[in-house]
């Protein structure tokens, strides 16, 4: 490991221009280590482009001054521009990052940042340990061990990387390590209670609208315990996940939610968590998905009705078999 976080400090001494990026819908660690990493390039006097799938998440722009020239959507970038030297962070497989791919040179190098079991390595420099409950974790450790500056406003990112993923330590994966790692952010100057209000506690009235118009049609299979939240995203476009996976979570009856949303017609994407000892990742990897034992991702072709059918079905038996 040591290595290999020498030769991203390499990677970074040694190169100019870099592309970031990440997962397409993106959350809240994404979205963190991505900034960070930028700001830390920034302060070197270094260039960086974050790009993504998707566009930036409203609630996590305060940590991204620049954000209307350091942020682009992948629409809108000229795909005749290629780039050599490309990051990418809290990202199992290379397909996760969607059309993003287009951007990289035939010579490209990828450094893979990530805290997934499931990890393809795919990077030319592969820095993934399941171990640690966020990428943004690891971002910390590249940062230190590699001399490269910590400023407020990149400890302020990984900071609402680690406290998203975490559920602001809230969640099973928040460890000592991580208790740690917050601890040395808050040395850096980071305040925890406006980082934790500020993505926690802060939405738009219409996105309010949308995310109780979800939740108010979550059906719950008590026998299973299994809660199960449907939004169709072309007829009520919902900025980000986590707000109706927050409110899955904390129904009392249930310990495996499921949040699928219609992104297309007859394709759905699909966002399950476990409050148990039920593994989501194995599950999802039945149909090309994964993640972690507590949270992943899987994608579906078909309609929401055929899920039900087919997926669902086979969760209940599989949760009541034990």
């Amino acid at each position: 490991m040591n290595n290999i976080i020498k030769q991203i400090g390499e990677f970074i001494s040694e190169n100019n221009n870099f592309l970031i990026t990440s997962h397409f819908s993106p959350d809240g660690d994404n979205l963190g280590s991505c900034i960070a990493f930028h700001l830390m390039l920034k302060s070197l006097g270094k260039s960086s482009m974050i790009v993504n799938e998707d566009k930036l998440v409203s609630r996590f722009e305060f940590l991204l001054e620049d954000k209307a020239t350091a942020f682009k959507q992948f629409s809108e970038m000229n795909v005749d521009k290629k780039y050599d030297n490309v990051i990418i962070v809290d990202t199992a497989n290379i397909d996760r990052i969607g059309k993003v791919a287009e951007l990289f040179s035939k010579d490209v190098t990828i450094v893979n940042v990530d805290h997934h079991f499931t990890n393809t390595n795919f990077g030319s420099i592969n820095f993934v340990d399941g171990n640690v409950a966020s990428a943004s974790q690891l971002v910390l450790q590249i940062f230190k061990s590699n001399d490269l500056p910590i400023s407020k406003e990149v400890s302020d990112a990984i900071l609402a990387g680690v406290l998203s993923d975490t559920g602001g330590l809230k969640f099973r994966n928040t460890d000592i390590e991580v208790i740690s790692n917050v601890k040395d952010l808050m040395g850096y100057g980071s305040d925890m209670a406006d980082i934790t209000n500020r993505i926690f506690s802060s939405m738009s009235y219409s996105e309010i609208m949308k995310v109780n118009k979800v939740t108010s049609e979550i059906k719950l299979y008590k026998e299973e315990k299994i809660a199960i939240a449907y939004n169709d995203q072309q007829n009520n476009p919902l900025e980000e996940n986590e707000p109706v996976l927050m409110v899955l979570n904390s129904i009392a009856e249930a310990d495996v939610f499921l949040f699928v949303r219609r992104v297309d017609t007859h394709k759905l994407k699909i966002s399950l968590r476990s409050d148990s000892d039920f593994n989501v990742s194995d599950f999802a990897g039945q149909w090309g998905g994964g993640g972690h034992k507590s949270a992943a991702g899987m994608r579906y072709s078909g309609t929401f009705e055929e899920f039900e059918k087919d997926v669902l079905e086979k969760l209940k038996i599989e949760i009541t078999r034990g």
